[in-house]
Parts: C-alpha cells; structure tokens; sequence
C-alpha cells in the first residue's frame, strides 16, 4: 500500500512536471511568435513609410522643379541607406532608379534660338549614387546665380524676347542694352556686341532660361517603355519602392 501511494505521488509529480514544461513551452512559443509578429509589423511600417515618400511623386502632374527634389532625394538615399553607398552598405537596402525622360520635346525647353545649351540629353537616370542630371546642370546653375545675381537671372529670362534681339537697327540695339541693365541689378554692359548673338551673357542667360522653362514643365508617372502603365517598380520580395519612371507630357505652367 505504502508502495502504491509513493508510486501515485511520483506519477503525480511528473505530471505536474510535464505540465509546468509544456506551460513553459507554450509560452515560449507564443513570446517568439509575437516578436516575430512584431518585427513583421515593423518592416511593414518602414516599407509604407519608406514608399510614401514617393508615391506622393506618383501622378500626372510633377513639375519639374518637384522632379528634381526627388532626384537629389534618391540619390541622396541610395548613398546613406542602400547597397552601393559607401553610408549605406550596413543598412543595404536595395537602391532606387528614377529615369526623366523628355519625350523627345527638348525643343520645348529651348531658347528662342532654338538650340538646348543646358540641358541636352532626352532621358537622364538616376542610378546608385550617380545623379547624371544634377551633376551635369548644378555647377553650371550655381555659376551663373553667382555670376548674374538669381533675381536678375529671374528678370533677364521673363524679358527675353525683348532684350536678346537680332537686329542691325542701332536704335533697337541701344534700348535692348537699356533693358538689360534695366533687368540686371549685378552685371552691367556697355555695347550691343555684349548680348548680342554669340556672346557669352546671352548664351549663359540661355541656359539659365533652359533651367526656368525645366522648372516648369510637368512629368507623368509613366512607364516609359509601356505608355498608360505605371511608372513604378516594387521589389517582389521586400514590397519597397526601387524605380520610378517620369515622361515629359508637353504641358508648361
């Protein structure tokens, strides 16, 4: 009987002992299963947080001086945050690629005279840390500001027509002198030959007339490839944002 009894109490005690173990385990389990929910929720929220940075650029109507905040964005972010930049290896998010295209319509955004100075390629991409557009037009931008005085650059642009003539008429070439120093409140000139055609003030206000009118054109977010398609790739794994395609739709404001 006694030996019945002890072998109750230790059948009882292993019980309770399983019990307890599997308690343990079940809680474990639940505890990893709620990190793991928790680290998914967090990636969910970094991807949305992540993608609304750009999906606000995800339309019809992007000018072009909003375009080119999101180039220096992506660029900036592909340095700090992603795979090829030399910030960003440790965090090694997948880059982001922003292809402007201009629709073969860079005439749009000519001078008078025709010829693009400045901005002279159809498309420009954005890819890894390499920002073709920017570098190739921000030097000379911040040269001509320097040189000219913004606001006169401003000025000198909105009376284009008036001041870069093409005319033998004396009378005529005096008073597009008068209105360019009118205009300009840095840079002075005393002779027709120096904004007359060829010269460097008129070519550098042309380019400087090029940025404005880029400025001012809107891009559609569009597949350049495949028109009437969206212009934006997710990564099928990872749900984030890794190009966006931008075509010029021939509309200035």
């Amino acid at each position: 009987m006694e030996n019945a009894s002890k072998a109750l109490i230790m059948a009882g005690s292993v019980l309770i002992g399983l019990m307890i173990l599997g308690a343990l385990i079940l809680t474990f389990s639940n505890l990893n299963a709620y990190q793991e929910t928790n680290v998914r929720n967090e990636r969910s929220a970094q991807v949305v947080e992540f993608n609304n940075q750009y999906e606000t650029y995800n339309r019809t109507d992007v000018r072009g001086s909003d375009l080119y905040s999101l180039l220096n964005r992506a660029t900036d972010y592909n340095e700090r945050k992603s795979v090829v930049g030399t910030e960003g290896k440790e965090i090694a998010y997948e880059p982001i690629t922003i292809v402007m295209d201009f629709a073969g319509k860079l005439s749009d955004i000519a001078p008078p005279e025709g010829e693009n100075r400045l901005i002279t390629k159809n498309q420009y991409i954005i890819s890894g840390t390499t920002n073709e557009f920017e570098d190739s037009i921000s030097s000379e931008i911040d040269s001509l500001e320097s040189e000219y005085g913004t606001s006169s650059l401003t000025n000198l642009t909105s009376a284009l027509t008036k001041i870069f003539i093409d005319t033998n008429d004396q009378a005529e070439q005096m008073l597009a002198v008068e209105r360019f120093n009118s205009a300009s409140k840095k840079k002075k000139v005393s002779a027709w030959r120096e904004i007359a055609p060829g010269s460097q003030i008129r070519q550098d206000v042309y380019k400087y007339y090029e940025y404005v009118q880029f400025k001012r054109a809107y891009f559609d977010c569009t597949s350049i490839e495949r028109q009437g398609e969206s212009g934006v790739t997710y990564n099928t794994k990872t749900g984030r944002i890794v190009k966006m395609e931008f075509k010029y739709n021939g509309k200035m404001q």
